[in-house]
């Protein structure tokens, strides 16, 4: 773990483009071209970097998967699946308590079994172990973290709601003790928050005082004396300053703090943070005598910062990646220096079984075709970071796939691709190859964005090769490129943008 926590202190420190945000830092980004899928041009194979197929967000038997990570990692495997980012959920466990003690009296379920519940060393070790067995794959363990929820409502009178629960981020890359003491609620006693939480503390402790000195008294004041005794030893333990967590659940929502919270903690452990699901249509369900809401969150990525990625394309709904919507939108911040970095989409596999969806889940739906230098941890990191990898969505053997995608300058000395950043004079020419897994010809529609706008839609059977050269008078100095490529909703490509500076 300490690796990782060198590498991204490296991409930080090496970062030199300006901010708006204080001490904010842009990861370092590569000058020259990113390598293609095998088929692509032999300027890029000629960089070293290697296709994975890679499937992100999967759970297990340690929370809410019913497989377990020896049989995932065995059905990938043979699947050509060579990246498996493992992320079981931290907890499943919601609590309420009656007032005025609400965390004193609290009581809480577990819906579902969870990492810390079962045990952190127990995750790693396998997942460890799963990595030494299969060598030459990448599996990593990461969390899916619920930071925070609310509750309203009584189940006395039945309508006890937990709020936000679903609004949950991927934590990657941190080592087991930092995962052990996750800031999150009911994740046991923390020294974390205590300067924070200390001055509540300590008006239940003046309140002991107080109540101590009336007992000196005879009569009725003793008897207050006792009750207000009674009355502030409790709301002393109720809120004392060691609390996982200094978001109360029973104060209602409190805006961005709880999530930009976890992810700070996570940078500062040397892992990553990616928004997942934020475009759900789950809204709402019933657990047991708990009704559960979380309306899509797509704002999160202009409110919180310091995330690296979010999923741009999930099963059940995606709107933050549509053209012109937040994912461009940020980006455009960002090249125009109000944004510290740029933000990744990734696919959202989100698996849990494969009886989800009426039998239909598999394990390949939603890939990303990642390009390292090796089948290593640190290799996947550092092409997280850079972006240097594209999502595709597919059910059958005719799945999408790029087999070349590059922006380069017109004479073509220039050129980036995935994640890159590149600096070109005179008009850019966009070269893609679109073709299938198994070769087969499908019809298909592509998108060229630049800066939020769909520019260019080209159209026709795979293999569709292009080689577009945007003549456009355009008055920016920094830009983007990125592709939307379709068969339809379920066949499907989307790429991470290639930056160009004049």
């Amino acid at each position: 773990m300490k690796g990782r926590s060198l590498l991204l202190a490296g991409i930080l420190l090496l970062a030199g483009a300006p901010s708006c945000f204080a001490g904010a830092a842009q990861p370092e980004r590569p000058a020259q071209g990113q390598a293609a899928p095998p088929g692509g041009t032999p300027s890029q194979r000629q960089t070293g970097l290697t296709a994975h197929r890679a499937i992100i967000h999967v759970h297990t038997t340690f929370s809410t998967g019913e497989l377990t990570a020896e049989e995932i990692v065995a059905k990938a495997k043979a699947a050509g699946i060579s990246v498996v980012v493992f992320t079981d959920h931290e907890y499943v466990r919601m609590a309420w308590g009656p007032p005025p003690f609400r965390n004193l009296f609290s009581y809480s379920v577990d819906y579902r079994p969870s990492v810390l519940r079962i045990g952190v060393d127990e995750y790693y070790n396998t997942i460890e172990k799963l990595q030494r067995e299969n060598p030459g794959m990448v599996i990593i363990p990461g969390i899916e973290s619920a930071p925070f929820y609310y509750a309203t409502g009584n189940p006395l009178t039945g309508d006890l709601t937990i709020h936000d629960w679903r609004r949950h981020i991927l934590l990657l890359g941190m080592g087991r003790q930092a995962v052990k003491k996750l800031p999150v609620p009911h994740n046991g006693l923390s020294t974390r928050y205590v300067s924070l939480l200390l001055p509540g503390w300590l008006l239940y402790l003046g309140g002991v005082f107080l109540s101590l000195f009336l007992l000196i008294y005879r009569g009725w004041i003793r008897w207050v004396g006792a009750v207000f005794l009674l009355f502030s030893v409790l709301g002393a333990i109720d809120a004392h300053p060691f609390k996982s967590s200094p978001f109360s659940p029973y104060l209602g929502p409190r805006g961005m703090r709880p999530y930009q919270e976890i992810i700070n903690y996570t940078e500062e452990n040397g892992g990553f943070a990616l928004w997942a699901h934020q475009g759900s249509l789950l809204a709402r369900e019933k657990a047991e005598q708990v009704t559960m809401t979380t309306p899509p969150y797509t704002q999160v990525l202009h409110e919180t910062v310091n995330f690296w990625g979010f999923d741009a394309i999930y099963e059940d709904a995606f709107k933050a990646s549509l053209p012109g919507q937040h994912w461009d939108q940020y980006l455009v911040g960002y090249v125009n220096g109000l944004r510290p970095r740029p933000v990744w989409g990734y696919g959202g596999l989100d698996f849990h079984s494969e009886n989800e969806f009426s039998g239909r889940r598999r394990l390949t739906d939603i890939q990303n075709v990642f390009f390292l230098e090796e089948a290593s941890e640190d290799a996947f990191f550092r092409a997280l970071v850079n972006g240097r990898f594209y999502i595709v969505r597919g059910y059958t053997p005719a799945r999408l796939q790029m087999n070349d995608f590059r922006v380069s300058s017109p004479d073509g000395k220039v050129s980036g691709s995935y994640g890159a950043e590149v600096q070109i004079q005179g008009p850019p020419r966009i070269a893609f190859d679109v073709g299938t897994q198994d070769g087969s010809a499908v019809k298909v529609k592509a998108q060229l964005v630049r800066m939020g706008k769909v520019i260019r839609t080209f159209e026709g059977s795979t293999p569709l090769k292009v080689d577009y050269t945007d003549s456009d008078n355009m008055p920016f100095k920094r830009f983007y490129y990125r592709l939307d490529v379709q068969v339809d909703r379920r066949n499907h490509i989307m790429t991470n943008p290639v930056f160009i500076r004049r």
